[in-house]
């Protein structure tokens, strides 16, 4: 088994089972330029031992592993997994009509996706962001993420939010944010703008670059007399947040706004469910 990590925010987790090695480290090294992070299993024994022990937002693997024809495996691995979707590379040879059969092929073995082989770059990139709306579809919970440098104001927001029903997690800077938290799950973004390092109007900016389902909510006080919170806010505004919040605030305010991006994303989450719960479609 190996590990790839790629050097950023990551989207989320894959596990590759592909006998040839060079083939899984070359997908390995695709996934970690897409920032999702990879562990590499080379047989079934060991795909199977490590799905005992760890969860993935998606399974690869070959058609064949050792000879063997993994259409026949796919519901076996399913009972290992927790609404983990597979999907099944294959080469094929004879065109549109093959690929269809293949893809027949794979949905009534329970697989979830078909990536045809060789992989392309985009092709992988298509079935990575239908991996996240198969488990964004699934998702119950309001993942709601909070970052201010402030303990005591980070820990009364989410325990707030959290008695309400919400799932929260919490950080202290943006960059914590990035290269810690697997964002391709999280629906909203509590930041306060004024926090050291890369600050909040920055990394709103690379939220809404990066992962474009998060909802933000930007946070500040004034600076001084002259420039109070809403001035701040106002370059939240133009860096794409989504509900502007001056400080200090009241619990409704924060209840209010917070409530409003949580209707936005169930919308589009409805909205992705309708494609991503079809049982007709294989990726």
């Amino acid at each position: 088994m190996n590990a790839e990590r790629g050097p950023s925010a990551t989207y989320g987790s894959v596990l590759v089972l592909d006998s040839d090695r060079d083939q899984a480290r070359e997908m390995a090294r695709q996934l970690s330029r897409q920032n999702w992070t990879s562990v590499l299993c080379f047989n079934e024994v060991m795909a199977t031992r490590t799905l005992q022990h760890n969860r993935f937002q998606l399974l690869v693997m070959d058609g064949y592993v050792d000879g063997v024809d993994m259409l026949k495996k796919v519901g076996s691995l399913k009972s290992l997994m927790q609404d983990t979707p597979i999907a099944l590379m294959s080469f094929v040879w004879k065109g549109a009509g093959a690929t269809q059969k293949v893809r027949e092929q794979a949905l009534q073995a329970g697989a979830d996706f078909m990536l045809p082989k060789p992989v392309d770059p985009t092709e992988l990139k298509i079935l990575l962001a239908e991996t996240l709306k198969f488990h964004r579809a699934r998702q119950t919970d309001f993942h709601v993420l909070v970052v201010d440098p402030d303990v005591q104001l980070r820990t009364f927001i989410g325990m707030t939010l959290q008695q309400v029903g919400y799932k929260v997690s919490v950080a202290n800077t943006m960059e914590d944010v990035l290269f810690d938290h697997n964002l391709g799950l999280v629906d909203a973004v509590i930041t306060a703008v004024l926090i050291p390092g890369m600050g909040g109007v920055e990394g709103i900016m690379q939220l809404r670059k990066d992962y474009p389902h998060i909802r933000t909510l930007a946070m500040s006080e004034g600076i001084n007399d002259k420039i109070g919170a809403m001035h701040v806010l106002a370059a939240a505004k133009d860096a794409g947040a989504d509900e502007l919040l001056p400080k200090p605030f009241v619990i409704p305010e924060l209840i209010t706004a917070v409530t409003r991006m949580a209707k936005h994303r169930i919308q589009a989450r409805n909205e992705e469910a309708k494609a991503a719960l079809d049982p007709t479609k294989v990726g």
